[in-house]
């Protein structure tokens, strides 16, 4: 379930910021030690730094104040991140079945081939 930030928590990463959007480095689109610094007058979004799909809290310091076009650039790395995070932890607990039909030879598929060339049912 998603966890927004509180508003004491939003006013205080607005506050940090002043007001410049606080996006900065590869994750947001930038080069390494590159900040955005446009103004957050038009519009901010308050973003997890570390995606709360991966754990990230609605604390202070999982908070920055970001212009729309940074917050849009990062979420298309997060939602990928996430998706496969979810993806590799169902596979490791079970929960993802095979899709398709089973691997020809393979023991799901019920048969095996013999060593002279001959196909049988396993049993």
């Amino acid at each position: 379930m998603r966890q927004e930030f509180p508003n004491p928590v939003k006013r205080e990463a607005l506050k940090r910021s002043g007001f410049e959007c606080e996006a900065a480095g590869p994750m947001y689109g930038w080069p390494a030690g590159k900040r955005c610094s446009a103004s957050l007058t038009h519009g901010v979004h308050f973003d997890h730094v570390n995606p709360d799909g991966n754990g990230g809290k609605p604390t202070l310091e999982n908070c920055a104040a970001v212009c729309p076009a940074c917050h849009g650039h990062k979420t298309k790395d997060d939602v990928a991140r996430i998706a496969k995070m979810k993806r590799q932890r169902d596979r490791n607990q079970g929960i993802t079945k095979r899709k398709g039909p089973p691997i020809p030879g393979s023991k799901a598929s019920g048969l095996r081939k013999r060593m002279d060339g001959t196909v049988e049912r396993r049993t």
